[in-house]
């Protein structure tokens, strides 16, 4: 890619999005260095009497990391000759509109039934929010529920942070500058795998074959499989016998938070 001279559109939601915004940056390959560090080493202390961190505690804990490391370099990302960024959020609508204990888990319950029925359909509930650096989408968006913002110095850190925004695990971000009012969440809710009718040819560096369209869609399996957006696209993938010879038989992923504790080396290790 560096040898290349046509623009590249990068595309990312959830982790994604913070690794396709490093990409951006001068120096990416120390960047990225900082990044394999900086996520593996990730460490919430679990305050006496909780059995895990709060989100308001690791909302924080993560907007502090992106502050520190994108802070003074957002021109960078904004800027770069030949990369456009485009960051994948997710948009709460009518109960979703607005983070509460009851209300959102009643929203998202909704929407997990609704999407059962047709994917289309949970757009009901939630909307795909594209933040972008440049210029159109490097895909239709018609499929689902969309709304296509710039990203600006403004709501950079928002975007980006939104787009991480696990539901129950972080706080929602609301009311992202120069974008339209709300509660945002994680990117992958509505595109888990950017599973998107690209214009172009698409590489896509992925953990496991399979290209999953949205994060409720993971027990849906016959969602799994691939469809004509796909076509253009080169899907690069561990081999599943070899990701059987790791530790624990599997990707590192987020129950090792939960399957490791307060021991924080035992699970950087791994």
């Amino acid at each position: 890619l560096p040898q290349s001279a046509q623009p590249v559109h990068l595309v990312g939601a959830s982790i994604g999005a913070w690794r396709m915004a490093t990409a951006c940056l001068h120096d990416p390959v120390a960047a990225f260095a900082r990044l394999e560090h900086d996520y593996i080493h990730q460490d919430y202390k679990v305050p006496e009497g909780q059995k895990r961190p709060s989100a308001k505690q690791v909302s924080d804990a993560f907007g502090k990391s992106l502050h520190a490391f994108y802070g003074g370099r957002i021109g960078e990302v904004l800027n770069h000759p030949r990369y456009r960024l485009h960051v994948v959020t997710s948009r709460g609508k009518h109960i979703l509109h607005r983070e509460h204990p009851l209300l959102t888990p009643l929203g998202y319950a909704g929407a997990y039934l609704c999407n059962a029925l047709q994917r289309k359909a949970m757009g009901a509930w939630l909307e795909r929010v594209v933040f972008s650096s440049h210029g159109q989408l490097p895909f239709d968006a018609s499929d689902f529920a969309t709304q296509h913002m710039r990203l600006n110095e403004r709501n950079f850190m928002a975007a980006l942070q939104a787009s991480c925004s696990i539901p129950f695990v972080l706080q929602a971000v609301h009311d992202i500058p120069d974008a339209p009012t709300g509660t945002y969440w994680d990117g992958g809710i509505t595109d888990y795998h950017l599973h998107l009718n690209y214009k172009g040819l698409v590489l896509y560096p992925h953990f496991q074959k399979a290209v999953v369209p949205g994060w409720l869609d993971k027990a849906l399996t016959w969602r799994h499989t691939s469809t004509p957006f796909l076509d253009n696209t080169l899907v690069l993938a561990p081999n599943p016998e070899w990701v059987q010879t790791l530790p624990n038989g599997k990707l590192p992923d987020r129950k090792d938070f939960a399957t490791y504790g307060q021991d924080l080396q035992a699970r950087v290790k791994v």
